[in-house]
């Protein structure tokens, strides 16, 4: 056999052999993609699992009643019915479209404002007969905590100036 013959057989064997290898290196990767090796399967799983519950934030309705202190919204401390947001406080978890409904059964207009949640939204006044209805919509931060709201137009001075009534604490969990 020639030198030239020997070096051409050495370069395609060579050449077979890288292909070879590629082949089984593509294979071994699609197989552990597949799931085909069983120490692997839990862990894609897993991680597919935990990909698919961060892909969109939640979406959640809170539903809001105003009443008067007439209609008995709400007892307080000292023993007097107050104007009231039923309920005052509520969760929503970080990062949520919150589509907020309220019914206002007061004669009263009132606001639902919140500088952290960046929300003022205006409710018109309604009756006890025919609530009126407002909706509005925010985005609950990313960062958990506390947040204050208040109705910003003056009525039950008493409602005003404690939680529970005209103000009151959105969580973020």
């Amino acid at each position: 056999m020639s030198n030239a013959t020997s070096k051409t057989r050495f370069g395609r064997l060579n050449w077979l052999a890288l292909l070879s290898l590629g082949v089984l290196a593509v294979m071994a990767i699609a197989l552990s993609a597949c799931g085909g090796s069983s120490n692997n399967s839990g862990e894609a799983a897993a991680a597919t699992a935990g990909s698919d519950s961060q892909a969109a934030p939640a979406s959640e309705n809170v539903k809001l009643v105003i009443k008067s202190d007439e209609e008995k919204g709400k007892k307080g401390s000292d023993g007097e019915w107050h104007d009231a947001f039923l309920p005052a406080d509520f969760s929503v978890k970080a990062g949520a479209t919150v589509h907020v409904t309220v019914y206002n059964y007061d004669d009263m207009p009132h606001t639902f404002t919140s500088p952290g949640l960046d929300t003022n939204a205006k409710i018109p006044s309604g009756t006890e007969e025919k609530a009126s209805k407002t909706t509005f919509t925010f985005t609950a931060p990313d960062k958990a905590g506390s947040y204050e709201w208040l109705c910003a137009v003056p009525c039950d001075p008493w409602s005003m100036s404690h939680y529970g009534f005209m103000k009151g604490h959105v969580t973020v969990t």
